[in-house]
């Protein structure tokens, strides 16, 4: 019987280990006019950042297209390429669920509390909202590319 209780203990936590981390890897922004690279830091957390974008360069062509409505001014001439937009998602098994983490908009330079998952059809959601009220946002899809 022990050894059936470990054995269910230790199946049922790396199926919870692949679970979250099914959100690891590439997406493209619902516009597909990114892709964001999502990966698990050594703090057990989700970030993710642009890896590719559809036009890089600013108007005039030839430089690359910067943070340019980030609300901290030292931060608007930093490349869009490489920004980290996604910080600090944490797996929630019980909801299957990331949560308690950040999504930033280089659109508009707003940062909102966020969480995701995944839906069915291999899609993933996210729901970015303020002051804590998951009504009071927008939300987005991201696929695979």
């Amino acid at each position: 019987m022990k050894k059936w209780f470990l054995l269910t203990y230790f199946l049922n936590l790396a199926i919870s280990a692949q679970a979250q981390n099914e959100i690891v890897g590439q997406w493209y922004n619902e516009e597909k006019s990114s892709i964001i690279r999502v990966y698990k830091a050594t703090n057990d957390k989700y970030y993710g950042k642009i890896t590719w974008l559809e036009d890089n360069n600013n108007s005039d062509g030839s430089t690359p297209r910067v943070d340019e409505y980030n609300p901290n001014d030292a931060k608007q001439n930093m490349p869009l390429l490489e920004l980290v937009i996604l910080k600090g998602l944490e797996y929630n098994a019980e909801e299957k669920q990331w949560q308690k983490g950040t999504i930033y908009d280089p659109e508009n330079g707003k940062t909102y509390e966020c969480f995701c998952e995944l839906n069915e059809d291999g899609s993933l959601y996210f729901k970015g909202y303020v002051l804590g009220i998951t009504w009071l946002g927008r939300s987005t899809t991201w696929t695979r590319p």
